[in-house]
């Protein structure tokens, strides 16, 4: 196994050389990258990284995945972040435009539904957080808590995180409730109000909200939850193969090599 490890690990730093040698040193190149609000924290590191070997200009916008995917679509960006596979939408127009998207997994996240820490509601069934965003539980004291109003916070229809969410826990009737643009927002708003919940990455999780246990999956255990919190995504890259320049092939090679310690600080896991 150690063997096999250290070949293949030889044969990556070989192909590493390889593109950084074949690569023009030209300073007017530029790199736009676009795409989830998830994966834009940990991008932002690899980048300062990346610069401190190579002289480029790389900027980095976060409308969302799908704004991201749109913006690769239209070619106003190289590389998308995404936190959601491509759509069927995304498929047919790709190929009506004669666009060949190349994706690359970066690793998994999982998206965790949070609430106020005064809400004294600490774990629910994976059904009964349908029905809460199926618009069919309104009530916390359906759940043992407060006699209160559930206050349903979502994100917006760029999201990838939100995309995925409606997907596993609300594919026919997605609630109506206040709609927050990113990740930050959702924690603002649900650090704000008690009767609030809301759903994030794990990658965002701090200590002015309350993680809620799906079917009492602990998650003090990062590899049980990993494996048994139901609600779980791929993170990716996409690019477009008509246009993958050896200068994107160097930084996508140089985050995929170099990601390990700052993907995993970041709250994701490897694949």
């Amino acid at each position: 196994m150690n063997k096999t490890i250290g070949f293949s690990a030889i044969c990556m730093a070989m192909l590493v050389f390889f593109l950084f040698s074949s690569c023009s040193e030209n300073s007017a190149d530029a790199i736009r990258i676009s795409g989830s609000t998830t994966i834009e924290p940990f991008m932002k590191k690899m980048v300062a990284q990346f610069k401190t070997q190579k002289n480029l200009e790389i900027t980095i916008t976060a409308p969302g995945s799908f704004g991201g995917i749109t913006a690769l679509l239209a070619g106003s960006c190289d590389i998308v972040m995404s936190s959601s596979d491509l759509l069927p939408s995304h498929h047919l127009t790709a190929e009506k435009k004669g666009i060949k998207i190349k994706s690359f997994l970066l690793g998994v996240d999982l998206i965790v539904p949070i609430i106020n820490p005064r809400n004294s509601v600490s774990n629910i069934s994976f059904d009964q957080l349908k029905d809460i965003y199926g618009g069919n539980i309104r009530n916390w004291s359906e759940l043992g808590g407060k006699d209160t109003l559930i206050e349903v916070a979502q994100r917006n229809s760029n999201s990838g995180t939100s995309g995925i969410w409606n997907r596993i826990i609300a594919p026919e009737n997605k609630p109506t409730g206040k709609t927050l643009v990113s990740n930050s927002s959702v924690l603002a708003y649900i650090a704000e109000n008690e009767n609030a919940i809301g759903y994030i990455s794990n990658s965002f999780i701090n200590s002015e909200i309350k993680i809620l246990r799906v079917d009492g999956v602990d998650i003090g255990n990062k590899e049980n939850w990993r494996e048994n919190h139901p609600i779980r995504r791929p993170l990716f890259l996409y690019v477009d193969e008509n246009k993958f320049t050896e200068t994107i092939k160097t930084f996508i090679i140089f985050i995929l090599m170099d990601k390990g310690v700052i993907f995993h600080e970041s709250g994701f896991f490897a694949s």
